[in-house]
């Protein structure tokens, strides 16, 4: 029994629920906005946060210059370094696409350093026309 476990299903199995995920997760951080299904909005919408936050955590400055103290032997600067770096392979690990990495820490976490969560937003839009599922448009704020 499933009493009380905090996950969306979706009504797939775990892989490809996982994959599902990994792909609406790299379409919204690609285009800023994508129009699903609701439940598949809020599903991403945890999986985004996750991402994005873990971003913002790698924000430290400039990264070159850090990079050249720790290289010089600070380790303060290193453990930085290394942080950052590791925050970046989790982020690469879930999400499809270079690009995406990339533009998620060097465009996307900057524009929320300053906000403590609540990247997203779900706006109902209507129903889909074939089966009349209920459809969202999910965007970053």
């Amino acid at each position: 029994m499933r009493h009380r476990v905090p996950k969306h299903q979706l009504g797939l199995p775990a892989d490809q629920r996982k994959a599902t995920l990994r792909a609406l997760a790299t379409e919204l951080l690609r285009h800023d906005e994508i129009i699903t299904t609701v439940a598949k909005a809020k599903a991403v919408r945890s999986e985004a946060e996750k991402i994005i936050t873990k971003a913002k955590h790698a924000q430290f400055g400039d990264y070159k210059t850090l990079a050249k103290k720790a290289k010089e032997g600070d380790a303060d600067a290193a453990k930085k370094v290394a942080r950052a770096l590791h925050l970046r392979r989790q982020v690469a690990a879930f999400i499809y696409d270079d690009e995406v990495v990339t533009k998620v820490f060097d465009e996307t976490a900057p524009r929320y350093v300053d906000r403590k969560g609540g990247y997203t937003r779900i706006v109902r839009a209507g129903f889909r026309r074939g089966d009349a599922a209920p459809m969202a448009i999910i965007q970053l704020v």
